[in-house]
């Protein structure tokens, strides 16, 4: 399979024409082409993704570090050890801790951290005297107790029973404990979330946890205020006003402020797409773009419109989707300062003036300013007409026209006029109609300077300067401009 890649797509010159290897489809730039490869041709277009080796950018080759043990690539010496650090290297053995918690398995170098755990964790307060660790309430020693179940003295136990009785209130009254209530539930791998179950190693990172559940943020940024749940998203944060992008792609120039952000990057470059989709095997260059095209197969629409419940896979197009209600356009044409909701809306609407019209009939010649207008445009060809009426079996080359077809069995029309009690079952003939009323005549004679309300108007008036007569009576040797004139005469005179 022959398939342009993203290098030379870029690099292509609009003028030249490139053809379709699959069907009779041409375009004039090669980005176009692989987006026809892409969406109607899919199983030959995941097959090259599958056999795709991303080009190589000596750029970007010179100044990667390579792993000796497997063929990883990265960008500096830190990223290389901490790789081979995690794949390669055996895991150090585990320091021998000297003060063992009575209550778990968590161990501790020091005998003041064990104390803090055990009235923080455990709710249970000791003493120290000779190096050795005692229950304050009971005077019970802890040495050599560990391995032999929890330390429980008398308060202990009464305070357990008070807790199992309190347990049972709250489930007969069906009342669900909070997020943070009670004391953390330790088990042999750390601390577990009450809320969602998620094992943390240490009681920090519990604390942590906890907030994505109560929504804390205790984190401000001081210069634009915005709120974080851990200070390490607040230092990374911060690296955004300072304007410092340390971090440079080799290929093109372009800076950015993290590390992970260009080698996102990256892979616009080498073509890199490592990530796969289990369902259908198409590759993606980033996660989060295969997160959205998983919705695809899973069919999940997250996101509805408040205004008509509409629903979307992506923010983005529900965003774009609701201008639509609050008549919002923002983004405006240059040349004529019409406005659209979208931004590929707008880079349709510019052809219209710079005159692109980028799809190639490969029959005709004919050239389209849309694919869709091709697509349509190719059935006059074939002769293909996908679109069946239900009802009587007429077929049509476009889903419009057999919309308004099925209005003629049903006896629907829509689109009524604002002036008169006229109604239509499309639009189109009801802008055609509102010219009677506003007076505009937007066909004009280039002779005779005549105007019309239609095309088909204008094009027969147009005969009157031809001379051109094209009806001609199958009887005799009489000739007509107009259809109802040669209906007129066979019904008169034969």
């Amino acid at each position: 399979m022959l398939l342009i890649s993203r290098t030379a797509c870029n690099s292509a010159a609009p003028a030249s024409v490139v053809s379709c290897p699959y069907c009779s489809v041409s375009f004039t730039d090669s980005s176009y082409l692989e987006k026809h490869l892409k969406w109607t041709h899919r199983s030959n277009y995941l097959a090259w993704l599958r056999n795709h080796k991303p080009p190589q950018c000596p750029k970007i080759s010179s100044r990667m570090l390579s792993c000796s043990s497997c063929p990883h690539r990265f960008l500096t010496q830190a990223q290389l050890k901490a790789h081979v650090r995690r794949a390669h290297l055996p895991p150090p053995a585990p320091a021998r801790k000297r003060y063992t918690c009575p209550q778990c398995d968590r161990s501790f170098d020091y005998m003041g951290n064990l104390q803090n755990h055990c009235r923080r964790c455990h709710g249970l307060a000791t003493v120290c005297s000779d190096g050795e660790l005692s229950c304050s309430e009971c005077g019970k020693s802890f040495a050599g107790m560990w391995g032999l179940g929890p330390h429980r003295c008398r308060r202990a136990e009464g305070d357990d029973e008070e807790e199992e009785e309190e347990e049972e209130e709250e489930e007969e009254e069906g009342s669900k404990p909070s997020v943070t209530s009670g004391r953390p539930l330790c088990t042999d791998r750390g601390f577990l979330c009450r809320q969602c179950g998620k094992n943390c190693p240490t009681l920090q990172c519990l604390t942590i946890h906890t907030r994505t559940h109560t929504g804390e943020k205790p984190h401000a940024c001081s210069v634009c205020g915005r709120r974080f749940g851990e200070l390490g998203s607040l230092r990374k944060h911060a690296v955004v006003h300072t304007g410092v992008r340390p971090y440079e792609c080799p290929e093109c120039g372009k800076r950015f402020a993290r590390m992970n952000h260009l080698s996102t990057h990256l892979r616009t470059h080498t073509g890199e797409r490592p990530f796969p989709c289990p369902d259908c095997g198409m590759r993606f260059s980033h996660r989060a773009t295969l997160h959205l095209h998983q919705r695809v197969h899973s069919g999940e629409k997250p996101f509805s419109c408040p205004h008509c419940s509409k629903a979307f896979s992506t923010l983005g197009n529900m965003k774009a989707h609701q201008r639509m209600h609050s008549t919002e356009r923002v983004h405006e044409c240059e040349q004529c300062g019409k406005a659209f909701a979208r931004p590929d809306v707008l880079k349709k609407h510019a052809r219209v003036h710079s005159g692109e019209r980028p799809y190639l009939c490969s029959a005709c010649g004919r050239r389209f300013t849309r694919v869709q207008h091709l697509t349509n445009h190719q059935r006059t060809h074939t002769g293909e007409k996908p679109y069946s009426c239900d009802q009587c079996g007429a077929s049509f080359a476009q889903s419009g026209d057999l919309t308004k077809h099925t209005r003629r069995h049903t006896g629907e029309k829509p689109y009524a006029c604002p002036h008169c009690p006229r109604r239509y079952n499309n639009s189109g003939d009801l802008n055609k109609h509102a010219r009677s009323h506003s007076g505009l005549r937007p066909y004009r004679c280039q002779q005779c300077g005549k105007a019309f309300l239609l095309p088909h108007h204008l094009k027969t008036h147009i005969r009157t300067h031809t001379g051109e007569r094209p009806y001609a009576c199958p009887r005799c040797c009489r000739t007509f401009t107009r259809t109802h004139h040669l209906t007129q005469h066979i019904n008169k005179h034969h």
